[in-house]
């Protein structure tokens, strides 16, 4: 993270004092470890919601989300400030719609995009980060419209583009619109991502309950024995949701369509994104 914040220009922004405090994210993902780095020196975790098994407890059987919600807003807490995310200010909402093996379906997701859509006031949700796919072969029109609904409640719709995770459908590439950002990888950027991040070996939180039983994992990514490396568009994607957090920290009033207007408008080589240029 270290890297990737030079590379986005993201102190730019901390040394404004911008850190998207007061900002809710909604991650939509595997779930949440609640490490050092959510809940010191105070809490970060303003919910967490189980479409899975339905626990209360924060927890991520997988290790995916709780390294995208790293990305998103650690605050480094326990590396002195050197792996902390992008908005370390901002307030998480977990939202568990992956299972153990990083699978998930299009109606679980509807659920969870009805339920973040309903509760955003409550929590000040104005991002949804989605690094996910689903295992359906096509994204239902209830979800399409649940997703618009979303983005025109208020809530900015942020996916990766051409991942699908574990399961073989790209929640961006399916539902590509304006009322969605779609965000690709910087070193391999596709045509089709309105914006792209640096997606390679980014170090960000582990989950004790960590996986690795999937492919691309390894034990030898461990970073100080509470961080781990990861790639691909999955980890790109949230680098942007916190851009935008940014954005509506300085901006409380700022819409999903200026959101992504001035998130493609900063945007430079490959379309990587430029907090400076931002803010």
């Amino acid at each position: 993270m270290d890297k990737a914040r030079w590379a986005v220009n993201c102190d730019y922004a901390f040394d404004l004092g911008l850190t998207g405090r007061g900002v809710g994210i909604a991650v939509l993902d595997t779930g949440l470890s609640p490490s050092a780095d959510f809940l010191l020196p105070v809490s970060r975790i303003a919910a967490f919601r189980d479409f899975i098994n339905a626990e209360k407890k924060c927890y991520d059987d997988n290790g995916h989300g709780t390294h995208v919600s790293g990305i998103a807003c650690s605050n480094g807490w326990m590396s002195q400030g050197k792996y902390c995310g992008i908005a370390p200010g901002a307030h998480i909402i977990a939202v568990k719609i992956l299972d153990n093996t990083g699978r998930g379906s299009a109606a679980t997701a509807l659920k969870a995009v009805k339920w973040i859509t309903e509760n955003r006031e409550k929590y000040n949700i104005k991002i949804a980060n989605m690094s996910v796919g689903t295992s359906d072969r096509r994204i239902n029109s209830a979800l399409l419209k649940a997703m618009y609904k979303a983005w025109d409640s208020g809530i900015c719709i942020i996916a990766a583009d051409g991942n699908a995770g574990s399961g073989n459908t790209s929640i961006a590439s399916a539902s590509k619109s304006r009322r969605i950002i779609t965000v690709g990888s910087f070193e391999n950027p596709s045509q089709s991502c309105d914006v792209t991040a640096p997606s390679v070996d980014i170090t960000s939180c582990l989950s004790p309950d960590y996986s690795f039983e999937f492919h691309g994992r390894s034990r030898k990514k461990i970073v100080d024995g509470r961080y781990i490396k990861m790639s691909g568009t999955s980890m790109a994607t949230p680098m942007v949701p916190e851009a935008a957090a940014i954005l509506a920290q300085k901006y409380p009033d700022i819409t999903p369509d200026e959101i992504k207007t001035a998130l493609i408008g900063c945007s430079g080589q490959n379309g990587l994104i430029d907090i400076a240029r931002l803010v």
